[in-house]
């Protein structure tokens, strides 16, 4: 639903949250939106919708309770089942709109936890097509960079109902290290370990609809053989990669599920670790795995770092 239809899309949610509520819903104005007060018996929960340049914002209010939960519910069904704003396009949508034959179903494949010394790296590929990913877009996804890891959390769950079609391959620490020292043996570095899971998770996809023809990678290197790999079990496929391939709808959708399982892994290693693991390879990671060591030994240590990190190394300091 288009941005100048904002007046509509709020008529709408009253329409379809009007079932939940014991009392008449009051909309008032609010600075760049409106704010729509529900109530039921005694739960209240207060919604603001804000209608920015960058599209629409929810901030909820109130209880949080059966009411809200009910509510936002509602509120993503409703937003799903809009259209994509004017302004986004389907030329934004996807970043493949200048490819020959380009039909609006593909791929899109990221990673997240390569720069992070704890935790483990994750490739993730999602299919959609065009539908999918006007919804995809009403829902917020963006580059996981620019979202919290609440926001991601909660954007994941809506990503693999929308999108069934995705994979996400998570190397954890010891399984990372053993792995990246196979392939350092071969004569190859972190970016052959990176187009691996690349292929792997993309492949994983592509095998589940026969229709798509074009994938699309966030480059992190100039040469890769992501390419030729997949082209040899798809033939009729399409693969360009690109840096800050995020603002693709089926990137970003990877990117935020790479984030999710990262930031989940994350969490099982703090409670391994006995304390909250930071994210980075910064001086406080190394900080924090002299402070592990200090209790540990290094074969518990290497269950939660990648070892090939130069942190590793400053830990002899």
């Amino acid at each position: 639903m288009p941005n100048g239809n904002f007046e509509e899309f709020i008529t709408l949610l009253q329409t379809k949250l009007n079932s939940l509520v014991t009392e008449p819903i009051q909309i008032k104005k609010i600075n760049y939106g409106q704010q729509l007060i529900l109530q039921s018996h005694k739960e209240k929960v207060i919604l603001a919708v804000y209608n920015g340049k960058k599209g629409r914002k929810l901030v909820w209010g109130g209880q949080k309770g059966a009411l809200q939960k009910a509510a936002a519910a509602v509120v993503d069904l409703t937003m799903a089942q809009a259209e994509p704003e004017t302004k986004q396009g389907p030329a934004t949508l996807s970043l493949l709109t200048k490819c020959p034959d380009f039909d609006y179903l593909w791929a899109g494949s990221d990673e997240s936890g390569k720069g992070d010394f704890f935790g483990p790296l994750v490739v993730a590929a999602v299919l959609i097509n065009k539908d999918i990913a006007g919804k995809l877009y009403n829902f917020g996804v963006r580059d996981s960079k620019e979202l919290s890891d609440k926001r991601i959390l909660e954007l994941a769950e809506k990503i693999e109902a929308l999108a069934p079609l995705h994979a996400v391959l998570p190397l954890k620490p010891e399984a990372y290290n053993l792995r990246y020292q196979q392939m350092k043996a071969q004569g190859y570095n972190l970016n052959h370990l990176l187009a691996a899971g690349h292929i792997a998770a993309l492949t994983k996809v592509l095998k589940e609809d026969k229709q798509c023809h074009f994938a699309l990678v966030d480059r992190f290197n100039q040469k890769n053989n992501i390419a030729q790999e997949l082209q040899r079990s798809f033939p009729n496929l399409t693969v360009v990669q690109q840096p800050r391939a995020e603002e693709d709808m089926a990137v970003a959708a990877a990117s935020i599920l790479a984030r999710a399982k990262f930031v989940n892994i994350m969490q099982e290693l703090s409670t391994l670790a006995g304390m909250e693991l930071p994210k980075g390879g910064g001086e406080n990671a190394t900080d924090c795995a002299r402070k592990i060591l200090a209790n540990h030994d290094e074969e518990f240590l290497n269950k939660l770092v990648k070892k090939h990190f130069a942190n590793y190394l400053r830990l002899k300091d």
